[in-house]
């Protein structure tokens, strides 16, 4: 390594022109970056449940579905201007960027039918289309229309009258939710009405001056969401629309963490290049790997922004080990040429150790098998291998050019030495060294133990899902959870799974039934209704529907009413003729929703209370133990499952059964790659131990606080593992040297805990500060990434600060004390 170092601060112009043309050339490529959210990326895409969504997502529904609840807050909707608003609304959409216009429903679409049916005679007629009533008789007779309907009454209009929903389905091929959010945000605060609607609402006293906004051309522009009416949208496409907007907000906290960093690093180096060098290898970093995600196709999703800035500081943090280094050996009299090969020489393997375990720790993620888990581990994992050049080679390199300060002299170093001792870390370090190795490191230890038997208990409450009704990214009180709470808690339609019902090509033929109508077959519908009423026991399951709701008040209505005859008919026949008379005489795509055009498939959609990890995995083995005890089912299968919850319920089991080999993966990397690099089975456990430690009290954290693991927090234990275990390898390599030169191992660690705990503080505290600032965050989630990360940051600072020393002590590893004898 002396040699290597020699070599190449010898051709530092060669390097140094090298490493700036890969810059520039990555920088072309980062500015071409594309910053958006797939939702494809977002699902296990192997998983059973994500191949069915795939399958039905075009034909019943997917998870893109948004539901928009008009409500108001005096008397209830069935009034000419909350009405002329629903309609408004419902006709918007179809103009809204992806929006599927058969799937699209409300009292105002004319999919919303009255079906009366009489002895002999069926009338199908539109509730509310495409006029809504003016007077107040029309307005008394639509209320009597939804009153009697199940269809609308609970359905579309709440049980107190005071909302009604709008639902739309969003093509998931064509969503760009950055144009979804802002064609909804636009309709939630304005819509055009015309000038003989403001006349005759002026006539009529519904008219307010307050709500006029402006004039376009002939229309009137008013307000939307005014004195008396709330529009709450929730949704995924509304979901991530919002997570983007607010990713913008980002970068102001990122600008802020750059400044606190510069902030803390002169306070603590009192050196220019001391904040030079580490930020603008930082910036370097982000060109490399942002270019690397360009140049592989990879977006970038505001999702997990936090993973990419921890990358960044991961440069910071080795450039600042190699500056706390460079500092120490110029002030201890050494030129500038020199000290730079002794950072090459001295440091460079325990550098790359550290960044080998800090790619393999990212790396790991991509066992999850969703998409962009592995766009981003790749790039990751690419990004700090990037590290081994940027901090190992070319900081030392451009400290090779900066010529030696004034404030960097043999004198400075004196004096500096001699205001040590009114420094309390310094005072604090010469303290620590002989109290660890005395009796210290027995308390260390117990206290340890102490500390892992808590976060054990704790750890063992964390769940794998959102923990949060609404959005878990997003802040309780935000805007979308409110929105999401008031829709969820007055019509809970936000969280469906798709159950699907379907022939098995490979069953014989029904007798009697022609080839194809597996639906219409009256044992068929008659299992839907059986698995429905199964369905609703459950506590989390509010109410299911499919196309065999309508047809017991169909069978009613043929019977003049009489609610004596609310039921399905006893006879085969009968029930498949019911479904063929409901079904073929509606217009086009009016069950969509329920069966398939070719009567193969029919979709149970069950509507669940939220998606919290006890609701998601409570309503699936639900269903499953539907399908292993109590079916009936001739002829066809259950298919689990699509929706919202049926792919939550994916990306579940996929975190779930993933997540324990990841945390074993991890931290046999780090054992694995810290024995390679020291030879020896003892160093790679002194150093693992400390993270599988911080790990636990991580988890413990989360299990604490609620925080579930989710595609979001899936990375964090992984990456911290990874990114912990440098402060360890690089106390254990200085270690090594000091043990040359100490009057034994106690006297070497006492040394060590001086020279490189003082390091070990500085970069820890640094990047403690740096990630709690995203506590100011406008996403829940990044502020909670930031504060766990530093928390567990700062525990790896105390592992290294605290147990190795104490390990060491007590072990005498053979490793270390072999090259104290050879002194």
């Amino acid at each position: 390594m002396e040699k290597a170092a020699e070599f190449i601060i010898k051709r530092r112009n060669f390097f140094m022109a090298a490493i700036l043309v890969v810059t520039i050339f990555f920088g072309y490529y980062a500015t071409k970056l594309k910053v958006y959210t797939n939702f494809s990326d977002l699902l296990p895409q192997k998983h059973p449940y994500i191949q069915l969504h795939n399958k039905i997502r075009n034909v019943f529904g997917g998870a893109n579905q948004v539901l928009i609840m008009v409500q108001v807050r005096k008397g209830d909707i069935f009034n000419e201007k909350t009405l002329w608003k629903v309609k408004y609304l419902t006709e918007q959409l179809e103009k809204v960027p992806g929006a599927d216009s058969y799937k699209i429903y409300s009292i105002a679409h004319r999919k919303a039918k009255e079906i009366k049916v009489k002895t002999g005679e069926m009338v199908v007629a539109a509730l509310m289309f495409p006029n809504i009533p003016s007077t107040p008789e029309g307005l008394n007779e639509l209320k009597k229309k939804v009153y009697s309907d199940p269809k609308f009454y609970g359905s579309l209009v709440s049980l107190d009258s005071k909302k009604t929903l709008i639902t739309v389905d969003f093509f998931e091929e064509e969503v760009d939710y950055n144009a979804i959010f802002n064609a909804l945000q636009k309709l939630r605060t304005e819509m055009k009405i015309k000038k003989d609607v403001v006349d005759l609402w002026k006539a009529k006293g519904l008219w307010n001056d307050k709500d006029f906004i402006r004039m376009e051309g002939d229309d009137y522009v008013v307000k939307m969401e005014d004195d008396n009416h709330i529009v709450n949208i929730a949704g995924e496409p509304m979901h991530l629309g919002y997570v983007r907007y607010h990713s913008k907000q980002v970068l102001g906290i990122l600008g802020l963490t750059v400044l606190a960093t510069c902030v803390v690093l002169y306070f603590y180096f009192k050196s220019k290049r001391g904040v030079f060098i580490p930020i603008f290898n930082a910036a370097c970093s982000a060109i490399w790997g942002l270019g690397f995600m360009s140049l592989m196709g990879y977006p970038l999703s505001p999702l997990i922004l936090v993973l990419p800035f921890l990358i960044s500081l991961m440069t910071a943090r080795h450039s600042m080990q190699l500056m706390a280094r460079y500092l120490e050996e110029i002030q201890g009299g050494k030129d500038v040429r020199t000290a730079c090969k002794i950072l090459i020489a001295q440091m460079f393997f325990p550098g790359l150790t550290s960044i080998i375990t800090d790619a393999f720790g990212i790396a790991i993620v991509a066992i999850a098998t969703i998409p962009i888990l592995t766009y981003m581990s790749i790039s990751c994992a690419f990004w700090s291998i990037a590290t081994v050049i940027l901090s190992l080679l070319f900081a030392p390199l451009m400290l090779s050019y900066f010529p030696t300060s004034k404030r960097m002299s043999v004198q400075f170093a004196e004096d500096e030495r001699k205001r040590a001792k009114k420094n309390w870390l310094d005072r604090f370090l010469f303290w620590l060294g002989p109290w660890i190795t005395a009796k210290g490191k027995w308390v260390i230890v117990g206290a340890t133990v102490l500390i892992t038997a808590v976060g054990l208990f704790y750890s063992a409450k964390i769940q794998v899902g959102d923990f949060f009704p609404g959005s878990s990214i997003l802040w309780p009180f935000h805007r979308y959870n409110l929105d999401a709470f008031r829709i969820t808690f007055s019509m809970p339609l936000l969280n469906p799974m798709y159950i699907i019902v379907q022939k098995d090509e490979n069953a014989p033929p029904p007798t009697g039934v022609q080839i194809g109508d597996f639906i219409v077959k009256a044992d068929t519908l008659r299992e839907i209704d059986k698995f429905q009423r199964f369905m609703g026991t459950h506590e989390r399951v509010m109410f299911s529907q499919s196309i065999v709701n309508p047809l017991p008040a169909f069978f009613m209505g043929s019977h003049d009413n009489d609610p004596n005859w609310y039921t399905l008919p006893k006879e085969d026949l009968l029930l498949s003729f019911l479904y063929k008379q409901l079904v073929y005489q509606s217009t086009t795509g009016d069950w969509d929703r329920y069966i398939n055009q070719k009567d193969t498939a029919a979709n149970v959609v069950i509507y669940c209370r939220d998606k919290m990890p006890k609701t998601v995995v409570g309503v699936v083995d639900k269903v499953k133990e539907y399908i292993s005890k109590h079916s009936t089912l001739k002829g066809g299968k259950f298919l689990l499952a699509g929706g919202a919850i049926g792919t939550q319920a994916a990306v579940r089991e996929v975190i779930a059964e993933s997540q324990t080999l990841n945390l074993i993966l991890a931290l046999g990397g780090v054992w694995f790659f810290c024995a390679l690099n020291f030879r020896s089975v003892a160093a790679g456990l002194i150093l693992t131990i400390p993270l599988a430690i911080s790990n636990v009290i991580a988890f413990a954290l989360m299990g604490a606080y609620n925080i579930g693991l989710t595609v979001n927090t899936y990375p964090v234990s992984s990456v911290g593992i990874g990114l912990g275990v440098d402060y360890g390898i690089y106390f254990v390599g200085r270690l090594l040297e000091e043990i040359k030169v100490a009057d034994g191992l106690n006297d070497a660690i006492s040394r060590t805990i001086v020279s490189n705990g003082r390091s070990i503080w500085v970069i820890a505290t640094t990047l403690t500060i740096g990630l709690a600032l995203w506590i100011f965050s406008p996403l829940k989630f990044q502020a909670e990434m930031g504060i766990l990360l530093a928390i567990l940051l700062l525990m790896n600072m105390l592992g290294a600060l605290l147990l190795v020393p104490a390990e060491i002590a007590i072990v005498k590893p053979k490793f270390v004390t072999k090259l104290l004898r050879k002194g």
